[in-house]
């Protein structure tokens, strides 16, 4: 195809654009503008190929769109001009110059792109963590006005989430001013029978009230009235979205249908929408509380609704005096008190120290970075000072020269912020998926203009700032002596050489912050895991179950079934022993309040610590490998009637209530209650970290089990190899004792106590790899402006080996100049390292945060990278030819 013909065609379509224009205009100057505009298409394809035609073509457009909204003034001025505008041209000038220089310089481009993008990405990767955790609102109405309500009890060693005991509850919805409504929720699942099969499904126990205080609306339906939730009322449930669309296909025919929960068919009687799934609860039931039935639930947690204009600090007062009456006729030591706190608070409080921890972990990465991007641009603005030089020579003035140096820096902060706002996410749903069921299910962590406004504004305050800055630093002053100076070998402009100095070692101080601190949370890490848990991990398999009191109504039925089950499990190939407790370690936890036998008078206000207590199958100690330290460990004679009721206390236990004693088996322990029976200790085991390896340990006993068949009970099964490949068979074998029983929480030990050390993992993890990242960012920075420096000195290296200089003294030399900055930076670094690290004190577990070989060992790391990053340039430069320089020259 022709030129001629091209340049037919693109006349037609502009004839065609020129339609958009005022008709005026049109019949005036239409047969001028499309042969100027065809005039300046050939002129551009001749000097820049298409994307200089594509640049004349966007500029016409921009010119046509604005005859659209003419100006008072400009109707018959620049309307009337056919050429494209002076800034549009400038623009498309500086555009073109821009993709030309960055294609020149490769490497510089691509590092500074490169340096970019890690640090916007991992700053886009926290700050969509931070968003989605603390600023993205709840998908309900007028969010900031619901509270969380619980009750606490220092004086038990338990501040929060003691639990609210109905009959509390009633009375404070009874008597509270301040709030518009108060709403019950217990966390609880549930076996869900599906024909032959059941499965465990996660709900949620609520007032008839609750959908009201959270403004939930059913999809279709209705939602709970108050005589559903009564004891003994009607069996119905509101089902989840996600439920309705998996199991009934969406159909507005699933109101009326039955669903068989924990052996009861429930009546379904609404579809709640997606935000009812807050709490991870599939399903919701009435809670059916009794307001008579004092202490039947310490477990539950509750909603409120502020009235309007109502301030935290009233509606606490309020709920104090709402709940006066109880302290005045049953807890007069005031020993359980109600509390509220913002419901983001409560949801996303867990989250803050691991946020805040990573959120200054980016920060610094970004400085290093802008570091990194200040460096390389004042290194290739100083390179270009003979340049600049040259074009203010031809006429161009200094602020054309800003002009272009702002148009290139726009262009990386564009290329930068995108590819960093991609990275970003692609390391965001890699780290959400490692978490797994970690990830918290009341929110999301999808992008949305936050976090698209905030990787533009980084990406833009970056570039520009850090990118800008040097470019005005490197063309300041007498650019003709730049000019003059080109021939002997240095464009450096006054400072240069120091300010990149400065900057390396700013590099170099801020990455040593981040791999001590990151190297303190890794150690911290590692003492964790050395912990011993008092029990053992490798080759036990552990489930839970839950009986349904419409099934198992009794002691004996419950007792029955349990013994049932693990006769049935020890006879599976592969199990050594079944136990059975109702809480595992690592798992949940149940309290009661003890004294011991000839235990002096409590002062006033005095208590007891909340111990511990678990029942658990004769068994068990075996099964789960925890070991004895005195006495022996009971059997089920230890339960029978007639019998002194035998139990097993750990050590916190015996240190606690018999401070005094060398072995307290034969002594005894009762509740507060002088009916109840005395219990006594029959063998003392070794501490087991039941909450966790870095919590305190708490004083503890395990109670025989037929003493009270609970419903819900861990097994515990202890296995001849890998214990994942039973998981099966036992699910087989529960089915045959009971179709409508569902093992859920199917896990290893070793899973469980990876599980429990999830948050510490993830964020040492992050925290290691920003400080690698960062190393590499400053070893990427101290390499770019090492070889600008032997750029600079080719000349003069090239005349020291011409007079006999040694290759490996101009090596020395050039390794000398190099390492001053890194060794400064690096000993501030350690320094700020220091002052940091009292900051992480509580993260650091077993670890003193002025640990002298973690300090040691970032800097052994530092130099020597740094030594090896110089290395290179600096060996190219010992290998000049000088015959050849000279030649040149």
């Amino acid at each position: 195809m022709s030129a001629r013909t091209n340049v037919d065609r693109a006349r037609r379509a502009y004839r065609r654009l020129l339609r958009l224009t005022p008709r005026l205009l049109r019949q005036r100057h239409s047969p001028e503008m499309e042969e100027l505009f065809a005039e300046m298409l050939v002129e551009a394809r001749g000097r820049g190929g298409r994307s200089a035609a594509l640049a004349v073509w966007l500029c016409a457009v921009v010119d046509v769109l604005r005859t659209r909204t003419p100006g008072p003034s400009r109707a018959h001025s620049t309307l009337v001009q056919p050429r494209m505008s002076g800034r549009g041209m400038m623009l498309s000038t500086n555009l073109r110059y821009a993709l030309r220089s960055f294609t020149r310089q490769k490497l510089s481009t691509s590092l500074v792109i490169a340096m970019l993008s890690l640090g916007i990405g991992a700053n886009v990767v926290v700050f969509s963590l931070i968003n989605g955790l603390f600023l993205r609102p709840f998908p309900f109405s007028e969010p900031d006005r619901l509270v969380y309500v619980n009750s606490k009890a220092p004086r038990w060693n338990l501040d929060e989430h003691v639990g609210i005991n109905y009959p509390d509850f009633h009375q404070w919805r009874q008597s509270v001013k301040l709030f518009e409504g108060i709403a019950l929720s217990k966390g609880d699942s549930f076996n869900m029978a599906t024909g032959t099969r059941a499965e465990r499904i996660t709900g949620s126990r609520v007032t008839w009230d609750f959908a009201d205080v959270l403004r939930v609306r059913p999809v279709i339906g209705r939602l709970f009235t108050p005589d559903e939730d009564r004891p003994n009322g009607p069996a119905v449930v509101l089902i989840g979205y996600a439920l309705w669309q998996e199991r009934f296909d969406g159909a507005p025919g699933v109101l009326g249908k039955r669903l068989r929960l924990d052996s009861v068919p429930h009546t379904i009687v609404g579809v709640l929408p997606p935000e009812g799934e807050w709490q991870e609860s599939r399903l919701w039931v009435p809670l059916q509380g009794d307001p008579n039935q004092q202490g039947q639930s310490y477990s539950g947690g509750g909603i409120g609704r502020l009235s309007p204009g109502a301030s935290m600090e009233a509606a606490q007062r309020d709920l104090l005096r709402a709940h006066e009456p109880i302290w005045e006729t049953r807890d007069r030591e005031r020993i359980v008190s109600p509390y509220i706190k913002p419901l983001r608070e409560e949801l996303s409080g867990s989250f803050r120290t691991m946020a805040s921890t990573l959120g200054v972990a980016v920060a610094l990465l970004l400085l290093v970075a802008c570091a990194n991007v200040a460096s390389v641009m004042l290194a290739r603005a100083l390179a270009r000072r003979r340049e600049m030089g040259l074009r203010l020579a031809v006429g161009a003035g200094r602020a054309r020269l800003l002009q272009q140096l702002f148009v290139e820096n726009l262009v990386l902060a564009i290329v930068g912020g995108a590819l960093g706002l991609a990275l970003g996410f692609w390391a965001l749903r890699g780290l959400l998926a490692a978490a797994g069921d970690q990830v918290p299910r009341w929110t999301t962590f999808e992008l949305d203009w936050r976090i698209v406004l905030f990787a533009v504004a980084l990406s833009g305050l970056t570039t520009l700032l850090f990118g800008c800055a040097p470019a005005l630093h490197a063309i300041r002053g007498n650019l003709w002596a730049a000019m003059r100076d080109a021939g002997g070998g240095s464009t450096t402009a006054p400072g240069g050489r120091r300010t990149l100095s400065w900057l390396v070692g700013a590099e170099f101080a801020l990455a040593s912050v981040l791999i001590i601190c990151g190297g303190l949370l890794l150690r911290a890490y590692a003492q964790v895991r050395n912990v011993d848990p008092g029990f053992r991990t490798e080759r036990i398999l552990t489930f839970g179950l839950d009986l349904p009191e419409a099934s198992y109504p009794d002691d004996a039925k419950r007792l029955a079934f349990w013994e049932r089950l693990s006769s049935r499990l020890e006879r599976l190939p592969g199990v050594q022993m079944a136990g059975l407790v109702t809480c595992a370690p690592l798992g949940c936890h149940w309290g009661v309040l003890l004294d011991a036998e000839g235990q002096p008078p409590r002062r006033p206000g005095e208590q007891n610590p909340v111990v511990l207590i678990r029942l658990a199958s004769a068994s068990y100690f075996q099964a789960m490998g925890i070991r004895l330290k005195s006495g022996r460990f009971f059997d089920e004679r230890d339960a029978r009637d007639g019998r002194p009721r035998g139990v097993v206390v750990n050590e916190t236990l015996a240190k606690t209530f018999f401070p005094n004693v060398s072995d307290p088996v034969g002594r005894r322990l009762r509740s507060g209650d002088e009916e109840d029976p005395w219990l006594t200790v029959v063998g003392v085991a070794h501490d087991v970290k039941h909450y966790g390896l870095e919590e305190p340990m708490r004083p503890g006993l395990y109670a025989p089990l037929p003493m009270n068949p609970a419903t819900n009970l861990t097994v515990v099964l202890r296995t001849a190899g890998n214990p994942t490949s039973i998981a099966e068979s036992a699910r087989r074998a529960v089915r045959e004792l009971d179709t409508d029983l569902a093992p859920f929480q199917v896990r290893t030990m070793e899973e469980a106590l990876n599980q429990s050390l999830v948050e510490r993992q993830s964020y040492s993890v992050l925290l290691v790899a920003f400080a690698t990242l960062a190393l590499l960012l400053a070893l990427g920075g101290i390499y770019g402006v090492a070889s600008y420096f032997v750029t600079q000195r080719t000349r003069e290296i090239g005349i020291r080996l011409a007079l006999g200089a040694r290759a490996r003294d101009i090596t020395r030399t050039l390794l000398g100049s190099s390492l001053g900055p890194v060794v400064v930076g690096t000993v501030l670094g350690v320094a700020a390292a220091i002052g940091c690290a009292r900051l992480l004190a509580d993260l650091l577990f077993g670890v003193s945060p002025h640990d002298a070989a973690i300090m040691a060992a970032g800097v052994a790391l530092l130099i020597p990278t740094a030594l090896a990053a110089n290395w290179l340039p600096a060996r190219r430069a010992a290998r000049i030819d000088p015959k050849e320089l000279l030649r040149i020259e």
